[in-house]
């Protein structure tokens, strides 16, 4: 006869409450992702007219502009970002190709060098950012060498082209794979099936053990998802407003054709209105930590009364990550 442990349905029921949890952090990245590449297809719509309307015969003649402006260091970045990129996923092209446009919209319309050049790396943040989303989904997905692939190039990114430029690490860009499906969890080689809480009592210091093991993989793997999902909310704010900005370009460039507005005035509303995004845009970035993620799922749990008497602390979560390998 084992030893009873009374604790293992609170085991059970934490365990099945933290995959949930990553089951609805994941939809929510699946559908902010949809809606950015949505405000990202109508942004392009947008460019196109203005290119058109500016003389330009395509993107890159548009965006060769705001490369002469750009410093050598910001000019290798954005350029060493497209070849790595723009042969990975349709998603995170589109995403490039919409932040391309705005940085050569923002040349044209006069912003200045040291402008563009924030503008340029804080842009080049948001595509990494999609990247990870997008990496994690191909990964959640079944496509688990398309995932890594994606996920390892933002690895790439963000350790030696944007370095300093978000506090990201190999911990959002390396994930486990980690899939939920119907709540049966492939965890440390383990398969638990969180549904059933009926356990044989010969077994249940080994279920307890697989339970306690279960609950620090999944805490690990919510703070990942979590700011994964942080990280495609903020790609889905940026492409909502760079969408709106081409918008708004695109009507002041129609004023200057029916001759109500002159060239010089429409530049100038353009060039105010990125001026004052890119702050924006650092606010948003900075607002994505480690720490201020795992303080926001902890008062989630707080104010629904979780029981977490053996959840892992901030320490032990941010050791596993930063020993995750590429």
């Amino acid at each position: 006869m084992g030893i009873w442990f009374p604790d293992n349905t609170n085991r059970g029921n934490r365990v099945d409450q933290l995959a949930s949890d990553i089951e609805h952090l994941q939809s929510q990245v699946q559908q902010d992702v949809d809606q950015a590449k949505q405000h990202d297809e109508k942004a392009i719509e947008f460019l196109n007219k203005i290119i058109k309307a500016r003389g330009f015969k395509t993107l890159d003649e548009l965006v060769a502009e705001a490369e002469k402006k750009l410093s050598k260091e910001d000019r290798d970045k954005y350029r060493q970002m497209k070849n790595d990129v723009q042969n990975l996923d349709d998603n995170v092209k589109l995403a490039l190709n919409v932040g391309s446009g705005i940085m050569g919209l923002g040349a044209i319309a006069g912003l200045s060098a040291a402008a563009l050049g924030l503008l340029s790396g804080r842009q080049l943040v948001m595509v990494g950012f999609r990247m990870i989303a997008i990496g994690l989904l191909k990964l959640i997905s079944g496509q688990v060498d398309t995932g890594l692939k994606i996920l390892k190039a933002a690895g790439g990114i963000f350790s030696k082209l944007l370095k300093g430029e978000a506090v990201v690490g190999k911990a959002a860009t390396a994930f486990r794979v980690l899939k939920v499906f119907g709540k049966v969890l492939a965890i440390l080689g383990i398969i638990i099936d969180v549904g059933t809480l009926i356990w044989d009592v010969i077994e249940e210091s080994k279920q307890r053990d697989q339970l306690r093991n279960a609950t620090k993989e999944l805490c690990v793997a919510r703070v990942q998802v979590k700011m994964t999902q942080n990280y495609a909310r903020a790609t889905l704010f940026f492409s909502s407003d760079a969408r709106a900005t081409l918008d708004y370009a695109n009507e002041l460039q129609e004023l200057v054709r029916d001759g109500d507005m002159t060239q010089e005035r429409a530049n100038k509303k353009v060039d105010d209105k990125i001026n004052k995004w890119i702050p924006k845009l650092k606010e948003s970035i900075d607002a994505i930590t480690d720490k201020s993620t795992y303080d926001d799922l902890k008062k989630f749990d707080s104010d629904r009364t979780s029981w977490t008497n053996e959840d892992p602390d901030y320490n032990y979560i941010i050791d596993k990550l930063k020993n995750i390998k590429d």
